[in-house]
């Protein structure tokens, strides 16, 4: 139906995720505030909890896109740094609700002002139309996408 359309939004797709990497990731994990100890789905994890609070391990699992397995082993770990707690949800007592300790909620606030800092330095030369722009297009691929 929309052959070339669908090789054009794939190529674009995979540009703008090496793109992000290189330009933004390889960045981060340089910084010297990055915390080493924490991988990278490590990190997802716990940016998705400071999402949404009390969470189960199957949507978490699914938001992921991991088995339960490996996610058990990531909860564990980070239920060990004190960054995740686990808790008997009330209204069901064989579900485990998961949310951020004190501690995980500064991790991704320290996260988050890292991220801050690098997109400002990575953003710095561009001119204010030009990224009102680029901020106009990403708005929009995001809500075009949730609709899909």
């Amino acid at each position: 139906m929309y052959e070339e359309e669908v090789k054009e939004i794939h190529a674009l797709i995979m540009a703008l995720m090496g793109t992000i990497h290189d330009k933004f990731f390889q960045r981060l994990r340089k910084h010297q505030d990055f915390n080493r100890q924490i991988t990278k789905n490590q990190s997802k994890l716990i940016g998705i909890l400071y999402q949404y609070d009390d969470i189960t391990a199957t949507d978490l699992a699914r938001m992921l896109d991991i088995e339960k397995g490996s996610l058990t082993t990531m909860i564990d770990q980070l239920q060990e740094m004190g960054l995740v707690i686990r808790e008997i949800d009330p209204q069901d007592r064989r579900k485990l609700l998961l949310s951020l300790s004190p501690a995980g909620v500064e991790q991704v606030e320290k996260m988050m002002e890292l991220y801050r800092q690098i997109l400002e330095e990575m953003f710095h030369n561009v001119e204010p139309g030009e990224m009102n722009n680029f901020i106009k297009n990403l708005r929009q691929v995001v809500e075009f996408t949730g609709r899909l």
